[in-house]
């Protein structure tokens, strides 16, 4: 995807007025073609960055930024000599011409991503799916095979396989929905007033677990914006994660400058340093998780979902514990 930055046009008038000043330092010294391609600059930076409107309105600033102080006669409108106006077009037509093939680039690389994304997907499927739907196969053939004279005891425990199956393979689909629905971006944020305690408690009774988890909140934690769903969603992913892997599981949640701060970590089977520190990205499997369910989605769900909202997940290991820390501004950017 292009760059996008919060004040792009702002952002040209200040490359724009830049080149000017050099232009207007260095007058004496410089042809006109020569400060001309100066004035290209800004123009092939915002399209690099910005895109094609955006790059428009930066090709007509520094067209008239030229006109102005350095075509004669200077500091006016006025153009002694019409062939200018074609060296204005040129310009003009450089920064739509650049903004557009950056963007056929990157529409060639979402679609270069998405296949790679595809393939992946249809790998670990293959894997993951074929475990839990073999046990269940199995569970059933048992059960429905009159010869083996089953027992109530030996029954309950293949209808209990078939139930640990059936949720192994539902929390696996659930994830890749979650996945392919953030990735198109068809999901919207709803802007609503989010009490992450409250979001917290409600992830932790949904996520499965036998060990308690510690939790430190601080009392001025304020509400924030976003949207209730999927920041529950986030929460839940952090906290499934920990207690499939820890032993121990610590939950803080802190008010900071920038917003809200929740960390969750866990000992017990822990990542080296070096793997942890993108544990979020899509379909990591790392080397502690060997022999354990999972296609590495949902970390970088709540990673996902904390970028909608203009946060942040960064994951760290130090040898004792993994934490995994989500960042939320108090409103988000929706």
């Amino acid at each position: 995807m292009i760059m996008k930055n919060r004040f792009p046009l702002s952002e040209g008038f200040t490359v724009v007025l830049l080149v000017s000043v050099l232009g207007l330092w260095q007058f004496q010294r410089l042809e006109l073609l020569n400060i001309a391609m100066l004035y290209l600059i800004p123009v092939i930076l915002s399209a690099l960055r910005h895109g094609r409107m955006m790059t428009l309105f930066v090709s007509i600033i520094a067209v008239l930024a030229l006109d102005i102080l350095f075509v004669h006669p200077r500091f006016t409108f006025a153009v002694s000599d019409s062939r200018y106006f074609l060296s204005f077009a040129i310009m003009i037509a450089v920064g739509q011409l650049i903004a557009y093939l950056v963007e056929k680039a990157a529409h060639a690389k979402e679609l270069e991503t998405s296949e790679r994304l595809q393939e992946t997907l249809l790998g670990s499927l293959s894997h993951e799916l074929r475990t839990p739907l073999a046990a269940i196969m199995g569970a059933s053939s048992g059960l429905l095979t009159q010869e083996l004279n089953l027992n109530s005891e030996q029954k309950q425990e293949l209808y209990q396989t078939i139930d640990s199956g059936a949720q192994r393979m539902r929390r696996l689909i659930d994830n890749l929905l979650d996945t392919a629905r953030l990735q198109s971006g068809v999901l919207k944020i709803k802007d609503q007033e989010c009490d992450i305690p409250e979001l917290l408690g409600s992830a932790l009774a949904k996520a499965e677990h036998t060990i308690t988890a510690t939790l430190m909140i601080d009392k001025d934690v304020p509400q924030i914006r976003g949207d209730t769903v999927l920041i529950e969603l986030a929460l839940f992913n952090l906290l499934d994660n920990a207690f499939k892997y820890g032993n121990t599981v610590n939950v803080a949640v802190s008010r900071e400058a920038f917003g809200i701060m929740i960390r969750i970590c866990n000992t017990g089977s822990i990542p080296p340093a070096h793997e942890a520190s993108m544990a979020w990205r899509a379909f990591s499997r790392l080397s502690n998780v060997r022999g354990e369910e999972g296609i590495g989605l949902g970390l970088y769900v709540a990673y996902k979902i904390a970028k909608m909202h203009g946060g942040e997940v960064e994951t760290m290991s130090d040898g004792i514990q993994f934490c995994a820390t989500m960042k939320l501004p108090e409103r988000g950017e929706g």
